[in-house]
C-alpha cells in the first residue's frame, strides 16, 4: 500500500516512529501537497484574475483539457470525485461543506413541495438535523427522527415504517460516526424505493465512506451524495463534494452569483445555472484549497478502491482480534460486510487511554469518554496494530494509563 508521510510540522524529529490511526478526523498530507500549492501562489502572481479564466492543468498534466479557477468545482468533480462515488460524468462538484450542501438542499422550494417531513435517525450526524431544525422555523418542514436500537444501531424497521406520504428527504449516515456500522446496500435500496414511491429523495452523507471502500450511486439508489475529502482522502479542510442525481432539478434559495446562469451579465434578477451543480455555488469560490484537493483521492484511485478495502479489513481484523484476546468490548461491528474503516473499543475511562497511547506516539480519540475509536488505513501496517494493542495491553494490565492526566488543549478530538 502506498505510504503517505506525517507531515513534518506535526510533531518532529519522531513521525517514522509514530502511529497515526486518526484517518476519520483528518488524513496525512500527501507528498504532492506542498508543490501543488506553489503552484496556485505561481498562478495567483503570474495570472492574477486572469486564473478564473485558464491556469495549467496541474491536476491532468498529461491533459489537454483547458481548466481555470472558475471551472475547477466542477472539473475536479468529473475527474476525481465522480471516479471516487461510480459516478456519472456531470454529477459531482466540490463544495465548501457538507453543511453548506445541505443547508442549500433544505433551501429549494422544490423540496418542501415534496412533504414535510424530514426523517433523520439518531444516530446520524447532529449537523443535518441541526440544519432541518434551523429551517423548520422558516419554511414548511420539520425534522422527524427516528430512535436508534438499544446497540445504537441504525433501526431499519422503524425507518423504513416510518416513510410515508409526508416524506420529503430521508438523510442517513452510510457509515455512522460513533458505531463505525456501514449500512448495507439492499437496506439503502429498500429505503431508495420506499421514499420514491411516496415522492421523497433520499440523501446519503458518505463522509465516513468515501476513499474507504468502492461506491456505486446508482447502486444505492441515492438521489444526492454528500461527504467530503478531509478525512482519508487526505484532502484537508474546505473540499467537501455533493453528487446529484443527474435528472434531479433543485432550484437552492441560497445559491451565489457563482451559481447563476450569467453573473457577469450583472443583471437584476437572477437566473439559475443550466448545470443543476453549480446551482449549489454560493458567492466567490475558495480557490486555494482546490489546488491540494485530490491529491490523495489520485493515490488511491491509483491504488484501486478495492485494495484499499481489502487492506483495510485486513488491519479492522487484525485489530478485532486483539481485542478479543484482552476482552475488550466493541462498539463497532465485527462482520465484514458491516464493518467500516473504524473500530471502536469500549474502554472505561477512554480519554484517558487516548492521552496515555499518545505519550507512547500512537494517536487515536475517544467520544463522550466511553469509546476508543481507531481507524486503521492505508498508511498504516500491521505491525503498528499490533504495536497499539500492545501498548493498551500494558495501559491496562499495570493500570498506568488510569493516572495519565487528560489536558485538553482545543475542542477538537
Amino acid at each position: 500500500m502506498p505510504h503517505l508521510p506525517r507531515p513534518s510540522a506535526y510533531r518532529p524529529p519522531e513521525p517514522p516512529t509514530s502511529v497515526e490511526l486518526r484517518a476519520f478526523t483528518h488524513g496525512l498530507q500527501p507528498k504532492r501537497v506542498p508543490v501543488m500549492m506553489e503552484h496556485f501562489t505561481e498562478d495567483w502572481r503570474r495570472l492574477g484574475v486572469d486564473a478564473w479564466n485558464e491556469v495549467p492543468n496541474h491536476w491532468r498534466p498529461e491533459s489537454s483539457d483547458a481548466v481555470g479557477w472558475w471551472t475547477l468545482p466542477t472539473y475536479l468533480g468529473d475527474e476525481f470525485i465522480a471516479p471516487l462515488l461510480g459516478a456519472a460524468p456531470g454529477t459531482c462538484i466540490l463544495q465548501p461543506s457538507v453543511h453548506w450542501t445541505v443547508q442549500c438542499l433544505l433551501s429549494s422550494p422544490e423540496l418542501a413541495a415534496r412533504g414535510r417531513e424530514v426523517l433523520v435517525p439518531d444516530t446520524a450526524f447532529p449537523s443535518v438535523l441541526h440544519s432541518a431544525k434551523q429551517w423548520s422555523h422558516l419554511r414548511d418542514l420539520s425534522p422527524r427522527v427516528v430512535p436508534a436500537t438499544e446497540d445504537s444501531r441504525v433501526d431499519r424497521t422503524a425507518l423504513l415504517e416510518a416513510i410515508g406520504p409526508d416524506t420529503a428527504l430521508v438523510a442517513l449516515s452510510h457509515v455512522g460516526f460513533t458505531t463505525g456500522a456501514r449500512l448495507p446496500t439492499s437496506f439503502l435500496r429498500a429505503v431508495a424505493q420506499r421514499v420514491h414511491a411516496h415522492g421523497g429523495l433520499l440523501l446519503l452523507d458518505g463522509y465516513h465512506a468515501a476513499a474507504t471502500q468502492p461506491i456505486d450511486v446508482d447502486a444505492l439508489g441515492c438521489d444526492l451524495y454528500v461527504g467530503g475529502l478531509l478525512k482519508e482522502a487526505s484532502g484537508s479542510s474546505g473540499n467537501a463534494f455533493l453528487y446529484l442525481r443527474d435528472d434531479l432539478t433543485l432550484t437552492p434559495r441560497l445559491t451565489g452569483w457563482f451559481g447563476d446562469a450569467a453573473p457577469f451579465e450583472f443583471r437584476p434578477d437572477p437566473e439559475p445555472h443550466p448545470d443543476v451543480r453549480r446551482r449549489f455555488l454560493g458567492g466567490t469560490t475558495a480557490v486555494a484549497s482546490m489546488y491540494h484537493a485530490v491529491e490523495g483521492v489520485r493515490l488511491l484511485l491509483d491504488v484501486g478502491l478495492e485494495a484499499v478495502r481489502t487492506h483495510s479489513l485486513a488491519l479492522t481484523q487484525r485489530a478485532l482480534d486483539h481485542a478479543d484476546a484482552l476482552d475488550l468490548s466493541l462498539r463497532s461491528p465485527r462482520s465484514a460486510d458491516a464493518r467500516s474503516a473504524m473500530v471502536l473499543l469500549e474502554v472505561p475511562h477512554a480519554e484517558q487511554m487516548v492521552a496515555y497511547l499518545k505519550q507512547h506516539d500512537i494517536y487515536t480519540d475517544s467520544r463522550r469518554d466511553r469509546v476508543v475509536r481507531m481507524a486503521p488505513f492505508v498508511w498504516n501496517t500491521a505491525a503498528e496494530i499490533d504495536r497499539t494493542f500492545e501498548r493498551i495491553d500494558a495501559g491496562i494490565s499495570t493500570g498506568a494509563y488510569r493516572e495519565v492526566h487528560v489536558d485538553t488543549h482545543g475542542p477538537v478530538t
